[in-house]
């Protein structure tokens, strides 16, 4: 019995895991760009909800103050004039710890773009032909490095809280639902005046999906065949699909015993999508077959399976299973790889 509970509580395990330390994509929906006093413009990105503070979300006075720190140390006193350059901060890492911060100087070609809203009369544009990334969400365009250093003067923590006030003035659905692109401009006494917003349409997340597919599973060491049908209910929002439930059934083909002998399973299932990038996902999901109809001597009545399943692309899913009977009797492992349609 301590070997079943040991099975089972490791495939729960892995699952918990996933859960608790999914890994971070550089992906953020919607964008910010402040026009600040000083003729420089920042540029924010984020997963947006109106529910978490900017301040808390953007850090740009800390990472700001960090960087100009390093770069003292370089005595670059000014970038040339005729040039524009692209300054890009990384951290390296080494077992999850930070290891050493980088700065990297690359000579760019810009092209100043300004664009007319067609329902407001206002030019929208970014300042500044240099750019500074301190990392995935911050960018501030400057044309001298004296005008980083006056941002460090700024009160980012009344300014960031003016700009919420502007976006919030949407309706809430609109954060959770869309993308968006805000145009901020930023006055001397902190204040934020809205320029413009642009919501992005995303193609709709919250699906129902009707799939099929086949499947190579190992047994108490014999291969089977499978075919399924799975109905899904997909949730999300910002053009990214974050879970789902699923119903589905499954034919699993026994040859074991010479004849061919056809079992039916009936699985239900969650999965979560760990990526923030919707590009390229990162699915892990949960799920529990019941055999609801049984031929031949390769499971009991009664039977159970729990499985972890990890979708390696749009067409492959891995499952690591544990099959018991009643109540975690008589547990033996599978493993099952399956082909989607």
């Amino acid at each position: 019995m301590t070997n079943k509970i040991v099975i089972l509580s490791g495939l729960l395990l892995l699952f918990s895991i996933k859960v608790i330390a999914s890994q971070e994509n550089k992906f953020h929906p919607d964008t910010i760009r402040m026009q600040m006093p000083n003729g420089t413009s920042i540029e924010g990105r984020s997963t947006y909800d109106g529910k978490h503070d900017l301040a808390d979300n953007l850090e740009i006075k800390k990472l700001l103050g960090d960087f100009l720190t390093r770069w003292t140390v370089l005595n670059i006193t000014e970038l040339e004039e005729n040039k524009s350059i692209l300054i890009k901060c990384s951290t390296i890492k080494e077992y999850d710890k930070d290891d050493q911060h980088t700065i990297t100087l690359e000579e760019i070609t810009t092209t100043r773009r300004i664009s007319f809203p067609v329902d407001t009369a206002v030019a929208l544009m970014i300042n500044g032909h240099n750019k500074l990334e301190l990392n995935s969400q911050i960018a501030i365009y400057f044309d001298r490095i004296d005008q980083l250093k006056e941002l460090t003067k700024y009160d980012f923590s009344q300014i960031l809280k003016n700009t919420d006030q502007q976006i919030r003035k949407e309706n809430d659905w609109y954060f959770k639902s869309s993308r968006f692109v805000a145009w901020v401009k930023i006055n001397k006494d902190n204040s934020a005046e809205m320029l413009h917003r642009n919501t992005i349409l995303s193609p709709a997340t919250n699906q129902i999906i009707l799939s099929g597919g086949t499947s190579l599973e190992n047994v108490k060491g014999e291969w089977n065949g499978t075919f399924y049908a799975k109905m899904t209910f997909q949730l999300g929002n910002k053009n990214l699909a974050k879970q789902a439930f699923s119903l589905g059934y499954e034919w699993m083909y026994d040859f074991s015993s010479g004849k061919e002998n056809i079992n039916h399973w009936v699985d239900l299932g969650y999965q979560r999508n760990f990526s923030k990038n919707p590009n390229k996902g990162d699915w892990y999901g949960l799920n529990l077959g019941y055999l609801v109809k049984r031929n031949g001597d390769l499971f009991e009545k009664a039977s159970f399976r729990l499985g972890i399943e990890k979708k390696i692309n749009d067409n492959i899913s891995v499952v690591p299973q544990i099959y018991f009977n009643d109540i975690f009797k008589d547990a033996f492992p599978g493993i099952k790889v399956k082909v989607h349609f």
